[in-house]
Protein backbone atom coordinates (compact mmCIF):
# COMPACT_ATOMS: atom_id res chain seq x y z
CA UNK A 1 0.00 0.00 0.00
CA UNK A 2 1.22 3.20 -0.60
CA UNK A 3 1.90 5.66 2.51
CA UNK A 4 -2.04 7.79 1.99
CA UNK A 5 -4.09 4.98 1.83
CA UNK A 6 -4.83 4.02 5.10
CA UNK A 7 -5.34 7.68 5.82
CA UNK A 8 -8.01 7.44 2.79
CA UNK A 9 -9.56 4.01 3.78
CA UNK A 10 -10.38 5.74 7.50
CA UNK A 11 -11.38 8.68 5.87
CA UNK A 12 -14.07 6.72 3.50
CA UNK A 13 -15.26 4.84 6.79
CA UNK A 14 -15.88 7.71 8.42
CA UNK A 15 -17.73 9.83 5.48
CA UNK A 16 -20.11 6.38 5.36
CA UNK A 17 -20.74 6.41 9.07
CA UNK A 18 -21.30 9.91 9.36
CA UNK A 19 -24.19 9.27 6.16
CA UNK A 20 -25.81 6.57 7.26
CA UNK A 21 -26.01 8.12 11.25
CA UNK A 22 -27.56 11.05 9.07
CA UNK A 23 -29.86 8.39 7.59
CA UNK A 24 -30.93 6.24 10.61
CA UNK A 25 -33.26 9.22 11.50
CA UNK A 26 -34.83 8.91 8.35
CA UNK A 27 -34.83 5.29 7.69
CA UNK A 28 -34.48 2.92 9.74
CA UNK A 29 -32.75 2.42 13.17
CA UNK A 30 -30.34 -0.75 12.07
CA UNK A 31 -28.25 2.00 10.52
CA UNK A 32 -27.28 3.56 13.65
CA UNK A 33 -25.84 -0.35 14.55
CA UNK A 34 -24.01 -0.13 10.59
CA UNK A 35 -22.77 3.19 11.25
CA UNK A 36 -21.23 2.10 14.44
CA UNK A 37 -19.48 -0.74 12.48
CA UNK A 38 -17.74 1.79 10.29
CA UNK A 39 -16.55 4.20 12.48
CA UNK A 40 -14.85 0.70 13.85
CA UNK A 41 -13.30 0.10 10.42
CA UNK A 42 -12.26 4.01 10.32
CA UNK A 43 -10.38 3.80 13.67
CA UNK A 44 -9.06 0.16 12.87
CA UNK A 45 -7.52 1.53 9.75
CA UNK A 46 -6.40 5.21 11.08
CA UNK A 47 -4.97 2.93 14.38
CA UNK A 48 -3.16 0.73 11.55
CA UNK A 49 -1.72 3.49 9.62
CA UNK A 50 -0.86 5.88 13.05
CA UNK A 51 1.11 2.88 15.09
CA UNK A 52 3.84 1.74 12.73
CA UNK A 53 5.02 -0.70 15.42
CA UNK A 54 1.91 -3.02 15.22
CA UNK A 55 0.72 -4.22 11.66
CA UNK A 56 -3.18 -4.68 13.49
CA UNK A 57 -3.75 -7.13 9.97
CA UNK A 58 -1.50 -9.61 11.15
CA UNK A 59 -1.94 -12.04 14.00
CA UNK A 60 -4.08 -12.09 16.82
CA UNK A 61 -5.12 -8.60 15.59
CA UNK A 62 -6.33 -10.11 12.28
CA UNK A 63 -8.39 -12.39 13.75
CA UNK A 64 -9.98 -9.36 15.80
CA UNK A 65 -10.93 -7.45 13.37
CA UNK A 66 -12.22 -10.94 11.27
CA UNK A 67 -14.18 -11.91 14.07
CA UNK A 68 -16.34 -8.55 14.35
CA UNK A 69 -16.71 -8.51 11.16
CA UNK A 70 -18.27 -11.93 10.40
CA UNK A 71 -20.82 -10.74 13.54
CA UNK A 72 -21.85 -7.94 11.93
CA UNK A 73 -22.52 -9.90 8.85
CA UNK A 74 -24.30 -12.71 10.72
CA UNK A 75 -26.12 -9.60 12.91
CA UNK A 76 -27.34 -8.14 9.18
CA UNK A 77 -28.21 -11.43 7.55
CA UNK A 78 -30.33 -11.94 10.45
CA UNK A 79 -32.40 -8.69 10.18
CA UNK A 80 -32.27 -8.86 6.56
CA UNK A 81 -33.94 -12.13 6.72
CA UNK A 82 -36.25 -10.67 9.30
CA UNK A 83 -37.43 -7.95 6.85
CA UNK A 84 -37.93 -10.19 3.95
CA UNK A 85 -39.99 -12.83 5.73
CA UNK A 86 -42.24 -9.34 7.58
CA UNK A 87 -42.61 -8.29 3.91
CA UNK A 88 -43.78 -11.42 2.32
CA UNK A 89 -46.04 -12.16 5.23
CA UNK A 90 -49.84 -11.45 4.09
CA UNK A 91 -52.02 -8.42 6.12
CA UNK A 92 -54.18 -10.25 8.42
CA UNK A 93 -57.83 -8.45 8.42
Amino acid sequence: MDAFSGYIYSALWLIIAVYLFYQAFKESKFLFFLSAFFLFLSGWYLADELLKTINLFEGVYSWIFRSVALVVLIICAIVYLRYRKNREMPDEE
